[in-house]
Parts: structure tokens; C-alpha cells; sequence
């Protein structure tokens, strides 16, 4: 035997010691995952090798890889208007308005949306745009596009240009909304593959019959109580106050696709799926569906708006402030926010809910949060761009303020989703944090984010197991990329079933919680920003990138041990084997998914630095000694403390 291959066996030999020591407290004891009884998805069945093999660049183009099941990075490129890399359409003025006397001008906005509405739409989908010349304009109750084609659109966002100033009770200014959800037509076919991996785009149906190229299309997949059991969520340990609630079965994620090929019963889908489809945990199905009340070609642009006249409103410390908004989309596809500055909004730039998709929000910043958050805690925190739909993109965007979270997720949402090249600031005195917020969601890469003036560990861009936060938000996200972001501290965990991948972060890592897949940490990848490159790559015009970008150092390296206080040792889990992603023939883990998702603003960030009571982890990857990245199988359980 070999001194290089005596040393390996030696430390694997201490890996497993390692995880012996987590004994019969953890979830998944040694022999119950020896059995195969425990969970044997992505995070639990990788494959050794180098974690820089996850995703690099080679000649110019992305190298990706992938673990035993075949999951692998998945392509975000796919996030924003049209499906990613589609211009933003100029749309000419059809009414032009001029400001007002000083009385609310809610009113006389509203009928000129109105009539662009009431005309015929053209070729392109379009109606036409309201023009609102420079100079003020008072808004005491929401503007509200309903019809597809219309544009509300300004002067611009800076001095001279239009500018909104939101009065009365706390309201979002700007509603871009449809009517609706998806309407399920025909039967739900059965997946019937054992596991369709994490970026798959083909997948085998029990029948694919009637089915075309071009048609719309759900995959669901269902959470189902075995999964549930599987990651945990299931005993979340209560609060005090009662209110933590066990994950309960539900529709789960539903991933609106359109049929690209059909071969058989093996279809291919438009775009790749950011969640694996494992039949051990769920009864995963396509359907066909209609979503008649849903609109599309709206958007906003070229205005700044001011909410610090609902500051005074009553009530508006007690919750008020989720209500404080720039805009917000429902039931559209295809729509736009450009060129905004929203100042002293509770909820900044506002919200992308769940029946949305591909829209894009670029040019924009939700400025001044602390003057319309009250700065005290404990304290319900807001955000300042929540994304809830799917296939969205946020872009060039700048936060800045206190208490609140600047770039998060809802519940189940399913990916892609994308926030890129953005900056957040802390102005204040208390937290300041960003990453997906509560009970799974999928597929959403934080991509050369920067993030300034740290207050402390509280302040982090954080993909965790949240525990009984809010009403049991449990584990946040799955499948999410850090790509370059450059932050005060961050904190990357590894859900069962799932990955998490941080890729050239900068910053100073929450002790003990970095059990996701690590890989040049410390040090800036190249490509600088992964959106950017995987959008490139697909043919699609690349976003305006911000005039003083990351610049990559080098390229991806193993990733040094996270510091943490813990006798374990630093992880870096799943490490790939190069090459494209294929289904296994043998079943993995999977989750089930169920329900719509919904807004619920009592639901805030965690302090991911503070202690969220019992939380059970379970990653499997590589065992960094030495340098070498050995893998194994872990299991473990960390028991924190409520503040």
C-alpha cells in the first residue's frame, strides 16, 4: 500500500469516527443510513473528488459536474423577462400626463391607465404607455394595471425626473396584477423515473399521449409525509409562544414548463428543473394547465417614489410597514420594473408573488428603509425585494437601510430565480441579512453580491436550516448558489435531500454552520458573475453590469476548513464527478410539494448567528485534512438555544 493511500484510509478512518460520534441522538443513526433507511439524495450519496469540479471554467465556457444521482448546478440563465437574455421592449407614450395642483393625483393616473387599456393590443402584446412628465405627483391609494400591454413610465429616477409621494394608509403604490392561478386541464401523468435530478430536463411520464411540443405544462411534486420525516421538519421544536407549526403534506412545488420534444413517453422540458423528482418521497406529475386571468408586457420605469408619508399612519408600527411598498406582481408573465428609486418604504421595492414569472426588475433601489422600519427589537423584520414566482431576475439594484432583510424568498417557491450584481448597505443600528426565508425554497442563485457594513454575525447572506423561526420556517432553501458574493458573514448549510453550494465568497463564515459545498472560499471565481456566463453561453444579451464589477481573481480552488469551535472538523459536502447529469436507475430522495405559495410578513428572517432551538442537519461530502477532500457519510445534530 501506498504512504499517499495509507493516509487516505487513515483519515477516512477518522471521517467515520467523526460521525460516529454524533451516536444514537442524531436522526439518522449509522446503521439506519448503512441500511439505506435514511434519506440518499444529493447531499447524502456524493461522489469523492475536488469541490472545485462542481462548476469551473474552461476555454472560455463552463465545465459543469455532477454527484452519483446526477444532480448538478443548475442553469439560472433562464431567470427574467421572456425567459432570460430578451431586451426590454421601448413601448411609445399613448397618454401623456403632466403633474398635478397638489391634490392626490391616484384619480387622474388611474383613468389614463384605463384608457391605454381599453385599446387594442399590437403585434408585440403591447397597448401602449402612460407618460407622466417631470415633477411630483401624490398617490393616497394604489395604482393598479390589470390589462396586459400597459406601461406606466416617467421622466426618470433622478433629480428632475417623476416622482411618486405615496400618502394616507400604508399601501403599495404600483399593483401589476392579473387575475387567478393555474388552472389544471386534462389528467396528471405520473412521473414514473426513480429520480430526475437537480438541472434535468427530460423525464419519463406513465403516459405522455396528447402531449406536443409548445404546450404549457406543471410538474408538481408533491410534499409528502415521508419526506417531510426524511429533513426533519416534521419535530421542529416549539417556541414559547406557541405559534411554531410541523410541516404538513401539501401540493409543493409546481414548476411551470413548456414541452421543447416528446419521444414516447420521455418528454423534454424548456427549462431545467431546480428540485429532484425522487419516487422514494413523492408522487411526482405533469399536467396541462390554462391560466386565462393571467397578463402579461406590463411594467414600470424611469421614476422615484417616496413612502415616508405612511410613516405617521396608525397602526403602522405595528405592522403597518409590510404594507409600504413600491409594487408588487400577481398572475403576470413578462413584466418589468426599470430605473426606479423607492425611498422610506417598509417593504422597498415590493414583491414578487407567486403567480409571477420572468419578470424583471433591473436599474432599481429601495433607499432610506430605516427612516419607514421601526428601528427597535425583537421586530418582524421586512424585505426589500421579495421573489416568490418563478424564472425572475433582479438586477443592478442597491439596498440600503436597517432591521430588515435585503433579498429573500418565500415558501416553496420553485426556482429558477436570480439576484445579481446588487449591494446592500446597513445605515443603522440593527441587522441587515439576505437569503431565502422559509420552507423550501428552490433554485435561486445570489450572484456577485456585496453586501457593507456588517453589525455582526446577525448580518449575513445565510442558506440554513432556520428551525421554529416564524412558524416553523424551517429549512429556507435548497439548491442555492452563492456565486462571488463579497458579504460581512454568511453561513451555508446542507439540507437532507438537497445541496447548497457557495462558489468564491468573501467574508467571515458563522461559526458552525457551513456544511454546504465550499469551493474557493475566500477568493473570487471567474466567471465574475454566473448569471452573466450562463446566459452568454445560452445566446441571450447579457444585463448591464455594474460600472465597477468583482473582478475575479482566480480560478476555482478547494475551499480552506470554515473556522468553526466545532471537535468535527470543517465540511465541505458533495463533491462531483464532471460530466452531464443523467437520471439514476437506482431511487433516491426526493420531497413532495403542495399549496400556493403565500405572503406572510410575520414570518421574518432569523438571526442565523443566534440559536433557532433543536435543528437536525445531515450532510454527506468531503472531509477537508490536509487539503484532501475525502468523502464520506455523516450524520449529526446540533442542539442551539433560543435568544
Amino acid at each position: 500500500m501506498t504512504p499517499h493511500r495509507a493516509g487516505r484510509r487513515a483519515v477516512l478512518r477518522a471521517a467515520v469516527a467523526l460521525a460516529a460520534l454524533a451516536g444514537p441522538t442524531s436522526v439518522w443513526s449509522t446503521a439506519a443510513l448503512a441500511a439505506g433507511s435514511a434519506p440518499a439524495a444529493g447531499s447524502t450519496a456524493a461522489t469523492a473528488g475536488d469541490p472545485a469540479d462542481w462548476l469551473r471554467l474552461a476555454d472560455g465556457r463552463l465545465v459543469y459536474g455532477q454527484d452519483r444521482q446526477g444532480n448538478r448546478v443548475p442553469d439560472f440563465s433562464y431567470a427574467g423577462y421572456r425567459g432570460g437574455g430578451v431586451p426590454l421592449p421601448t413601448v411609445g407614450a399613448a397618454v401623456t400626463l403632466g403633474p398635478g395642483s397638489g391634490g392626490d393625483d391616484t384619480g387622474r393616473i388611474q383613468q389614463a391607465i384605463d384608457k391605454v387599456a381599453a385599446l387594442p393590443q399590437g403585434a408585440d402584446g403591447q397597448r401602449g404607455a402612460v407618460q407622466l412628465e417631470a415633477g411630483s405627483y401624490r398617490l393616497g391609494k394604489p395604482l393598479r394595471i390589470t390589462a396586459s400591454g400597459v406601461v406606466l413610465r416617467g421622466a426618470g429616477s433622478g433629480k428632475g425626473g417623476t416622482r411618486l409621494v405615496a400618502t394616507g394608509a400604508p399601501h403599495v403604490l404600483v399593483e401589476l396584477a392579473g387575475e387567478g392561478s393555474p388552472r389544471r386541464t386534462g389528467d396528471q401523468r405520473a412521473v414514473t423515473d426513480a429520480y430526475v435530478p437537480v438541472g434535468a430536463t427530460t423525464l419519463t411520464l406513465a403516459s405522455a399521449a396528447g402531449l406536443r411540443p409548445g404546450q404549457t405544462v406543471v410538474v408538481q411534486r408533491p410534499q409528502e409525509d415521508s419526506w417531510i420525516r426524511a429533513i426533519g421538519m416534521d419535530r421542529i421544536p416549539s417556541r414559547d409562544n406557541g405559534t411554531t407549526k410541523p410541516w404538513t403534506p401539501n401540493d409543493g412545488l409546481q414548476f411551470q414548463r413548456t414541452v421543447t420534444a416528446v419521444d414516447g413517453n420521455r418528454i423534454t422540458l424548456d427549462v431545467p428543473l431546480t428540485n429532484a423528482l425522487e419516487k422514494e418521497y413523492t408522487h411526482a406529475t405533469v399536467w396541462t394547465y390554462e391560466f386565462p386571468g393571467r397578463i402579461s408586457q406590463v411594467g414600470v420605469e424611469g421614476m422615484s417614489a417616496d413612502g415616508s408619508g405612511m410613516v405617521s399612519a396608525p397602526g403602522y408600527d405595528a405592522g403597518g410597514y409590510f404594507s409600504s411598498g413600491f409594487a408588487h406582481f400577481a398572475a403576470v408573465q413578462d413584466g418589468w420594473l426599470r430605473d426606479i428609486v423607492a425611498d422610506a418604504f417598509g417593504s422597498g421595492m415590493g414583491s414578487i408573488g407567486s403567480t409571477a414569472s420572468r419578470i424583471t426588475v433591473t436599474d432599481t433601489a429601495a433607499t432610506g428603509m430605516e427612516k419607514a422600519i421601526p428601528q427597535r427589537s425583537p421586530l418582524a423584520q421586512p424585505g426589500a425585494y421579495t421573489v416568490e414566482g418563478q424564472q425572475n431576475l433582479v438586477v443592478n439594484c442597491t439596498v440600503s437601510g436597517s432591521n430588515l432583510h435585503a433579498w429573500m424568498t418565500g415558501p416553496r417557491v420553485p426556482g429558477p430565480n436570480v439576484f445579481s450584481s446588487c449591494s446592500s448597505d446597513n445605515t443603522g443600528h440593527y441587522r441587515l441579512d439576505a437569503g431565502p426565508h422559509q420552507r423550501w425554497a428552490t433554485g435561486t442563485l445570489f450572484d456577485a453580491i456585496t453586501m457593507r457594513h456588517s453589525r455582526g454575525p446577525g448580518d449575513d447572506l445565510a442558506l440554513t436550516d432556520r428551525g421554529n423561526m416564524g412558524t416553523g420556517q424551517g429549512w429556507a432553501g435548497a439548491n442555492q448558489v452563492l456565486w462571488n458574493a463579497d458579504v460581512g458573514y454568511y453561513a451555508v448549510e446542507q439540507p437532507p435531500t438537497a445541496h447548497n453550494w457557495a462558489f468564491g465568497t468573501r467574508g467571515t463564515p458563522v461559526a458552525g454552520r457551513q456544511s454546504g459545498i465550499l469551493v474557493s472560499t475566500g477568493t473570487a471565481m471567474t466567471p465574475a458573475s454566473l448569471y452573466a456566463q450562463q446566459l452568454a453561453e445560452r445566446g441571450g444579451q447579457v444585463p448591464r453590469q455594474p460600472a465597477a464589477p468583482a473582478v475575479p481573481v482566480t480560478a476555482p480552488t478547494a475551499p480552506a476548513p470554515a473556522a468553526s469551535p466545532s471537535a468535527t472538523a470543517s465540511i465541505t459536502a458533495g463533491a462531483p464527478t464532471t460530466g452531464a447529469p443523467s437520471a439514476p436507475a437506482t431511487p433516491a430522495t426526493g420531497a413532495p410539494t403542495s399549496g400556493t405559495a403565500a405572503r406572510k410578513p410575520e414570518e421574518s428572517l432569523a438571526s442565523t448567528g443566534a440559536a433557532l432551538g433543536a435543528e437536525i442537519s445531515m450532510a454527506a461530502g468531503a472531509l477537508l485534512v490536509g487539503g484532501a477532500a475525502i468523502g464520506l457519510t455523516r450524520e449529526r445534530r446540533r442542539a442551539r438555544h433560543a435568544r
